[in-house]
């Protein structure tokens, strides 16, 4: 360690308080108050992405991370915090410093000096987030801040009569009618979930009729957003229906809190929710950018940790938006668009937000035709393997390469990997399609091992797909195919994407782990969308990160991406994984990247994928 890095650390575990560094939505360091404050060690806290809450984080650290978000999008520089538990006597002061400009770079201190107690080192685990939804009267808004805040609405909560109006957060006034005067008018139980006591299918699907009908032949923007929890039915596995139940009510108390005048929320069936909301602005655009900001609190609201006979639950949310702006639609099919984009949300990766797109539907016509023509494609021999040679940044020695997917059609039209790859997945094709690209990667090194042109430091890298990586028998068939072609395990690297990883982490553990026994590696591919897998990285065995090309693209003209480049370098750092950089297309991009230690790098600036005869000469030179 130099000496400046010495006199930093010494400087930061000096101060009487939590100190914390962001990078871009990450912690990328922290002082040993702010570990015991949090409950933390720091192996735990470093990656710790502000936008994802996951299971083995501690009560302290989901609850500061909500509230940072909130004073992050409100750009305040000190809030009151509450500490979520025992061992404080009052509330702590945070302070944000914004050491760029643009908040891309953060400094959190927290004091609990202030406050005039002291902070218990154990996390505790008995309380529960509460959704703020306040009124800060005494708040002065900056000038600059007022056409943003107008911008993005409130969900609102229920009022305590008919006739009270209340004003939440942003500034929007509600009153609360249109349910209970149903209640009223209906009476009845069968327009009410037994469980949630929230309007049920029925209910719902009637409100939206009438609303249709109110409205024919007029301008409308409305919408509705259907609600699904990710990952719920592993709830119900582990721990029973009993809790499986107890948690639907309370996330459905936690969304109906948020709700309120004339928006009715719903409870579908099981743990499915639908919000309906039947006046946004007039301008279209502005109409989705507000239902954007209604959903993240949605999501906000789902992802605060539920505590229930001893079990600390902590959840996400996909949804969907379908937008209303034709009254001529019927209810079935409103519900029909917001439901295909929900699962839109969840192909992307789950926890995110999707808009239903006619283009969809449209697509899936396509696919349709694409999916007959992609079976008779392996009886044709149509597929093919190109490999993207992987560069030592340092060095400039050859590494190995990627193994890539081609569909050469009997036309012989090369098909978009990105057209065709996804229609392979959801139809189950791409099974067959990886084994026969795991048998054949490893007969091209058997064939480059044969001609004396593969090195001992090399490696091939084979994507597994989300699907191939559930298929029971991916260990038999890689230990088959290395076996028949008398390959070593350490020639291979396995790629899988984020999205792979956050569908099941307990069983990507398992089935990385057996692989990695057999004396293979493994990559997380594409690396850094939206940070969603650093709070993985300390649990999966994961060997090499490869950053993916967004932000390697523009690094040498782009801060924000470097900026992006340099919090993933600190955390693979950390967690001692090498990094690879997708994308590289130039000299400039090279030199940050050797700049900042990355280890090897593949792209255009070398070669772009080639055929095995290419590649062949490559390793033979």
């Amino acid at each position: 360690m130099s000496s400046k890095e010495e006199l930093y650390k010494v400087l930061v575990e000096s101060v009487p308080y939590g100190t914390l560094f962001f990078a871009y939505g990450v912690c990328v360091d922290a002082n040993q108050n702010a570990l015991k404050l949090l409950g933390c060690d720091l192996k735990q806290l470093i990656g710790a992405s502000l936008d994802s809450i996951t299971g083995d984080e501690s009560t302290a650290l989901v609850d500061l991370k909500l509230q940072l978000k909130k004073a992050l999008r409100d750009r305040r520089e000190h809030i009151s915090w509450t500490y979520p538990g025992d061992g404080y006597d009052g509330p702590i002061d945070v302070a944000v410093v914004y050491v760029s400009d643009d908040g891309k770079e953060l400094v959190v201190t927290l004091n609990s000096q202030l406050a005039g107690g002291g902070v218990s080192s154990t996390a505790p685990t008995d309380s529960r987030h509460q959704v703020d939804i306040s009124v800060h009267t005494d708040e002065v808004v900056p000038a600059d801040k007022i056409e943003r805040r107008q911008r993005k609405p409130s969900i609102q909560r229920e009022s305590p009569s008919s006739d009270e109006v209340i004003v939440i957060d942003d500034g929007q006034i509600v009153s609360e009618r249109r349910v209970s005067d149903r209640r009223l008018n209906k009476g009845s139980d069968h327009y009410f979930d037994g469980l949630t006591s929230l309007p049920n299918r029925q209910m719902l699907a009637e409100s939206l009729n009438e609303f249709l009908e109110e409205h024919a032949g007029q301008p409308v923007c409305a919408a509705v957003m259907m609600l699904d929890l990710d990952h719920f039915k592993d709830i119900n596995d582990s721990w029973g229906h009993t809790v499986g139940d107890q948690v639907i009510k309370k996330i459905g108390q936690a969304l109906s809190s948020l709700v309120g005048g004339e928006n009715m929320l719903a409870r579908m069936s099981g743990d499915e929710f639908v919000l309906f909301i039947p006046e946004l602005s007039g301008d279209t655009s502005k109409a989705a950018w507000d239902a954007q900001a209604i959903a993240e609190k949605l999501g906000e609201a789902v992802a605060s940790p539920v505590f229930l006979d001893g079990h600390e639950v902590i959840l996400t949310a996909s949804i969907g938006i379908a937008l209303l702006t034709d009254a001529t639609l019927t209810a079935d099919r409103l519900l029909q668009y917001a439901d295909t984009a929900m699962y839109e949300a969840k192909r992307k990766g789950r926890n995110s937000i999707a808009f239903f797109d006619p283009s969809i539907t449209e697509k899936a016509q396509r696919q349709i035709g694409m999916n007959t023509r992609l079976r008779k494609a392996m009886d044709n021999h149509e597929f093919v393997l190109y490999i993207q040679p992987q560069i030592s940044v340092e060095t400039g020695q050859l590494l190995g390469g990627e193994a890539l997917l081609r569909w050469m059609n009997s036309d012989k039209i090369n098909n978009m990997p990105s057209e065709f790859i996804p229609v392979l997945e959801s139809s189950g094709l791409i099974v067959d399609v990886g084994r026969w690209v795991i048998r054949t990667s490893c007969e091209y090194i058997r064939n480059f091992i044969d001609m004396g042109i593969w090195q001992d430091h090399m490696r091939l890298g084979i994507n597994i797909s989300p699907r191939q990586f559930r298929d029971p028998q991916l260990l038999d068939i890689v230990q088959h195919s290395m076996s028949s072609y008398n390959i070593d395990p350490r020639f291979l690297n396995f790629e899988v994407t984020e999205s792979l990883v956050i569908e099941d982490v307990e069983e990507a553990i398992k089935k990385m782990e057996a692989i990695k026994a057999l004396g293979s590696m493994f990559s997380i591919d594409d690396f850094g969308i939206g940070y969603s897998s650093m709070i993985y990285l300390k649990r999966l065995p994961f060997d090499q990160l490869k950053i993916d090309r967004e932000f390697i693209r523009n690094i040498h003209r782009d801060s924000e991406s470097r900026g992006i480049v340099e919090a993933i370098m600190a955390v693979s750092k950390q967690y001692g994984l090498k990094v690879t950089a997708e994308g590289v297309e130039n000299q400039e991009a090279l030199d940050i990247l050797r700049e900042l230690g990355c280890h090897s790098y593949q792209g255009a600036h070398f070669s772009m994928p080639v055929p095995c005869e290419r590649f062949t000469k490559l390793l033979a030179a």
